[in-house]
């Protein structure tokens, strides 16, 4: 593709964070063990509380996610170096869908592990179980297959855990409701330099493009008119690279505040 220099200069800098997030690859693959947690540990803790739905379990796994969408994002954007030069692929949608899985899966992590106190984290983990229960059942409804255990056996097992962990028992419904997304990256985001508002926008913006909304389109894409037919402009859209590279900034920053928070609560400081 032709780039002006500032599109250049948004496009060395996605390349130049890609790289610096390279490492993240090493700590999921299965050699690395890092997601081991030390004996000791808050996060030893959250685990016991929360047997057999380990907080560190659901967390490493959402990281994991998170770093497959990041690696496939840079599959597409970047080819390997040849003659010291790269070719650069910018589409109009489906990068912005892989950010997407990237941001929200590091904000689930992020969202999980961010509360200081521990009741919370239990709270949050158990909350996210019930809707992989209520999710796993439509599906198998879908499938026409049966569950091994009743949904709600399923369910007063998390609320027997809930409430051991420290919930009062009236409000352990309303703890276990399942929490939708927009509120997951918004408390994200709240923990972080780019705050609830910006963590939301990132996540909707990707997710707008995702599902090919059209007010995404008008407002996340660049464009170009080339026609008009009556009262309608027929226009050219193209991906923004400085857009781009604020998506998959605040994607990387929040990845990297995912992992911070993993090995903060793993370590035993005692």
């Amino acid at each position: 593709m032709t780039t002006t220099t500032e599109e250049d200069r948004y496009l060395r800098r996605i390349l130049a964070l890609l790289d610096s997030a390279r490492p993240f690859e090493s700590l999921t693959q299965s050699d690395s063990r890092q997601w081991q947690v030390q004996p000791g540990s808050a996060l030893a803790g959250d685990d016991t509380k929360t047997d057999p739905y380990q907080v560190s379990h659901s967390v490493w796994n959402a990281l994991s996610v998170a770093v497959d969408h990041l690696h496939c994002f840079r599959s597409t954007f970047a080819d390997d170096v040849q003659d010291k030069s790269v070719s650069i692929t910018l589409h109009t949608h489906g990068q912005y869908s892989l950010l997407r899985g990237a941001f929200e899966n590091s904000a689930r992590a992020v969202w999980m592990l961010g509360p200081a106190q521990r009741l919370m984290r239990v709270q949050r983990r158990l909350c996210m179980q019930a809707g992989e229960h209520k999710n796993s059942d439509r599906m198998r409804a879908l499938l026409q297959q049966q569950p091994k255990r009743p949904l709600d056996v399923r369910m007063q097992q998390l609320t027997d855990l809930v409430i051991r962990a420290g919930t009062d028992p009236a409000d352990a419904k309303k703890v276990l409701r399942p929490v939708p997304y927009s509120e997951v990256v918004r408390e994200a985001g709240a923990l972080m330099p780019m705050g609830a508002a910006e963590a939301e926008a990132v996540w909707s913006s990707c997710s707008s493009l995702a599902h090919g909304d059209l007010y995404g389109t008008l407002s996340v894409l660049e464009r170009n008119i080339v026609g008009t037919q009556g009262l309608v402009n027929l226009a050219q859209v193209t991906s923004s690279p400085m857009v781009l590279f604020w998506a998959a900034d605040r994607t990387v920053a929040m990845m990297r505040r995912g992992f911070g928070l993993f090995e903060e609560r793993a370590t035993c400081h005692r």
